[in-house]
């Protein structure tokens, strides 16, 4: 499981529950508010078949809604294509609705309302606001086309306090759990993050010691004959082990470097002790080079400590970046063949000896 994946389960198995929780407060208002006041003052509506219709364009609005937005699949577009259909069946429900009783038997402003908080609630808060701004002003025209007195005036922000007010809180409350949520999905991924670099750096630390342990292994012997002169320091087979054990603990020094570029990086590290022998080691990149896996790297590094060793006065290693990989190539005055490692963790090595010169190509391939 990668790290983005318990914030993304966390935020929306968090968010899921916050939306149910506002489709089922829309639908029970529509069912037992609005329907229990259409029912209650059925003989008050001119046509009752007419309220009832916009009842039912009303609940097939807020089911399409719940299905889009529980399936996430609701744009833009279909939010406010629901909402607008809410608001036009909420403006005519009022238009019927007795002139002298609008207001109390209106049960439309408040599923309108409702219906709108369902489909813009995560849209942005400035949507939301305006909607419910153009239903109040659609219920208020109804109002004033019928005669709007003081008290009527009175009670209509009456009912836009009660109706708006907690559709905004219940908007803004929602608004507030998903930032509470994402939060804890963040603290989630943080802590995360640093288990993972915890035991990625486990890792790496018992890789390099298992490497120091046999660096120790094939180093110690040698140490040991020259304590006690069985090995001549002056011999060149003694000098040119003792100059690849010395490469190789550079390149494990080199390896606990955090820098861009590991594989040059490394190979620097192990030219300098040929640098040291007075060889002139030349390296030089083409192109972006990719970044290649550490196993694959001491591969190409100890074919380069070997050349290196090897070679006499001069050497030239040249990273190309290629359309699978990188190539690496290796140029060296070594005088005979260099017995290279084999192909290992995607990486071919191909020689050829052309007199006292050596040409060696190491090349890694990504896929």
């Amino acid at each position: 499981m990668t790290a983005i994946q318990p914030t993304a389960m966390m935020s929306g198995r968090y968010q899921r529950a916050f939306t149910l929780a506002v489709i089922v407060l829309v639908a029970g208002w529509h069912l037992a508010g609005a329907g229990g006041q259409l029912l209650d003052h059925r003989s008050a509506y001119g046509s009752f078949a007419f309220q009832g219709a916009m009842w039912l364009v009303m609940a097939v609005a807020i089911t399409v809604g719940s299905v889009l937005v529980l399936r996430g699949t609701l744009s833009w577009r279909s939010a406010w294509a629901v909402a607008l259909i809410a608001l036009a069946a909420s403006t005519a429900s009022a238009a019927a609705s007795p002139a002298a009783l609008m207001l109390a038997v209106n049960w439309s402003w408040g599923s309108a309302g409702w219906t709108g908080v369902l489909v813009l609630l995560r849209r942005r808060f400035a949507e939301l606001a305006a909607f419910l701004a153009a239903e109040a002003v659609a219920t208020l025209s109804v109002q004033a086309w019928d005669g709007l007195h003081r008290t009527d005036l009175a009670g209509f922000l009456a009912v836009l306090a009660w109706s708006t007010g907690g559709q905004v809180a219940v908007a803004a409350g929602v608004r507030a759990l998903d930032m509470a949520a994402g939060h804890a999905a963040a603290a989630a991924r943080t802590e995360h993050d640093a288990r993972e670099r915890a035991a990625t750096a486990e890792v790496i630390q018992a890789a390099r010691h298992a490497r120091w342990l046999v660096l120790q292994e094939s180093a110690a012997p040698l140490v040991a004959e020259m304590a006690a002169g069985t090995a001549d320091p002056g011999d060149p087979q003694v000098r040119a082990r003792c100059a690849v054990q010395a490469a190789r603990l550079r390149r494990l020094m080199a390896e606990g470097d955090e820098v861009p570029g590991s594989l040059v990086h490394e190979l620097h590290a192990s030219a300098d002790v040929a640098e040291r022998r007075g060889v002139a080691v030349e390296i030089e990149t083409a192109g972006l080079l990719p970044q290649v896996p550490g196993r694959a790297r001491r591969v190409i590094t100890d074919a380069a400590i070997a050349i290196l060793t090897a070679a006499r006065s001069r050497a030239r290693i040249t990273l190309a970046a290629v359309a699978d990989g990188i190539a690496i190539s290796f140029v060296a005055d070594t005088g005979a063949g260099v017995r290279l490692p084999a192909a290992a963790e995607g990486v071919a090595i191909e020689q050829q000896q052309d007199g006292s010169m050596l040409w060696a190509e190491a090349r890694w391939n990504s896929r």
